[in-house]
């Protein structure tokens, strides 16, 4: 009996469904909205990703790493050895005067203009200061670093301030470049002028390396040059080596006052042999310790 009345409820049920018009539902179960966009976006992704995995370094780095570098750096250079030197004299004589030393109460002429060739008439400030220059270059090209005191005959310094410029120039030696004159022409010969054993102006160890100086230079020049070597002269009435800190010497390098002698100094040949014995006393003086 109750069968009977289950199956007139579901037919009456179909036949109210029918006359109103509503869709049956489905027993199949449908896929949500916004379930199928999160599918959609996750399918989207997927096939936007690369099929394989990156290599682990990127491409722009090198495929190698470079070697290190087997270069040693070479040491550093030691400190050029700083030549003064000073072209002795020049155009004007400064006849104020000035101390003779250190303390001293001798006072002496600042600067003469020295003597001149009795057959070249070239005067003695010129002839100083083209062989310095000569020098300067021939000195640099041996790898010494020079100071010149000066470069034109214009140069009103005195004795002692030259003396001074070497000592605050950093310089080691003090080279000064004068020529010579005697009353009789036939004497020749170059000659150092360096102070006495007794200077009462200089150090102990500035007097000896003068000395030192003016003996290899004598040999070193007259070898070069085959002038007559006079040895060196002895004194302590010389402004410009008695206010000098550092050693020095006077290089006289012939006699003006001889017209053989004034004529050879004048020669460029005989220059450069000038020249090249001044340099070669150098490096005997600095390797000859």
């Amino acid at each position: 009996m109750r069968r009977k009345w289950t199956a007139l409820l579901l037919v009456i049920g179909w036949i109210i469904v029918l006359l109103l018009g509503c869709d049956v539902p489905s027993i199949t179960p449908t896929v949500s909205s916004s379930q199928s966009i999160v599918a959609s976006s996750q399918s989207t992704q997927s096939t936007s990703q690369p099929t394989s995995k990156p290599t682990q370094q990127p491409t722009s780095q090198p495929a190698s790493q470079p070697t290190q570098s087997t270069t040693v750096p070479s040491a550093p250079s030691a400190d050029p050895i700083v030549i003064c030197i000073d072209a002795g004299h020049q155009q004007s004589a400064i006849w104020d005067t000035e101390p003779n030393g250190p303390g001293s109460d001798v006072m002496k002429a600042k600067l003469s203009s020295g003597t001149q060739g009795v057959a070249t008439n070239i005067p003695e400030y010129q002839l100083n200061l083209e062989v310095s220059l000569l020098l300067e270059a021939e000195l640099i090209s041996r790898g010494y670093q020079v100071v010149m005191i000066r470069r034109t005959n214009d140069c009103p310094l005195s004795n002692a301030e030259r003396a001074q410029i070497a000592n605050n120039s950093g310089a080691d030696i003090f080279i000064r470049i004068h020529a010579n004159g005697a009353d009789t022409a036939s004497v020749n010969g170059m000659l150092c002028c360096a102070p006495t054993k007794n200077n009462p102006f200089l150090a102990e160890q500035v007097i000896i390396e003068s000395i030192r100086l003016s003996d290899i230079m004598t040999k070193t020049f007259c070898a070069a040059t085959g002038a007559n070597n006079q040895g060196i002269y002895s004194v302590d009435t010389m402004t410009g080596i008695n206010w000098c800190q550092i050693p020095v010497t006077i290089v006289e390098m012939g006699y003006m006052s001889n017209p053989d002698e004034d004529r050879a100094m004048a020669s460029p040949d005989y220059r450069q042999k000038m020249v090249t014995g001044i340099a070669n006393g150098i490096d005997a003086y600095f390797t000859d310790t």
